[in-house]
């Protein structure tokens, strides 16, 4: 996340199978304008859902993720894009001029007991042992934890608004980090790679039968965030100067 000024959020989210960024402009109370690009996008119709991210504009700014995904219809949106404009929102409410970098780590696994961590502007702030692919295993106070079922509300209510944050990044990244193991590429459509119909912009049922896949768009960063977002400033002129 970058606030080159205290007006406007540029935001990145870039993993092996998705690349998404997004500018939101605000008045330092609600947002008021929303752009978005989708360099790498695994089916057809995600590109759509790029103009569906401007059911963000009139969203208050807050530091509570769970208010702005109560904003609009999550299922309408995609979910990686709409989870990255999510923490533009929240960046913009701490009214911080400058930039915010998590990097979220889950390497390769064949079966749990694995770790997953973050780090903040590159320190680490969780380490997680995960118990299953959807439960936590240790440490305190997450052991026992899963990663659906009310995760975000909980951390909201157990720890401060940038502790909160980092959970919930974590909790995204290793939730979704399963699908690293499903062969996209012998994917002809998002119903064949098994994409659960119904959650989001690309599965609802207009599309869902018409997702095919956009092949060629994995990339393997393997351990290293180096390469990731390098080259998000060529599409933000904002950012020229940060």
């Amino acid at each position: 996340m970058v606030a080159p000024d205290d007006t406007t959020v540029v935001v990145g989210l870039e993993d092996d199978m998705h690349h998404y960024e997004a500018a939101l402009i605000h008045d330092g109370t609600r947002i008021t304008g929303v752009e978005a690009a989708g360099p790498r996008m695994p089916w057809e119709p995600c590109s759509g859902a790029l103009d569906q991210l401007q059911f963000l504009v009139g969203c208050p700014l807050t530091t509570t993720a769970s208010q702005v995904f109560a904003w609009t219809d999550v299922r309408q949106q995609c979910t990686h894009l709409y989870d990255a404009a999510v923490l533009g929102v929240l960046h913009a409410a701490r009214g911080e001029v400058g930039i915010r970098q998590y990097d979220a780590t889950v390497p390769d696994w064949d079966k749990p007991p694995f770790d997953a961590w973050i780090e903040r502007d590159g320190v680490e702030l969780l380490r997680w042992r995960m118990a299953t692919t959807l439960k936590i295993e240790s440490p305190e106070p997450f052991a026992g934890r899963q990663l659906k079922g009310g995760f975000v509300y909980w951390c909201e209510q157990a720890f401060e608004p940038e502790e909160a944050e980092a959970a919930w990044v974590l909790q995204r990244t290793t939730w979704l980090s399963g699908a690293r193991h499903s062969e996209l590429e012998d994917c002809d459509d998002a119903v064949e790679s098994g994409l659960v119909a119904n959650v989001c912009w690309t599965s609802q049922p207009e599309r869902y039968h018409v997702a095919f896949r956009r092949r060629g768009t994995l990339r393997d960063h393997g351990p290293s965030a180096d390469g990731m977002l390098v080259d998000m400033p060529t599409r933000w002129p904002q950012l020229h100067d940060t």
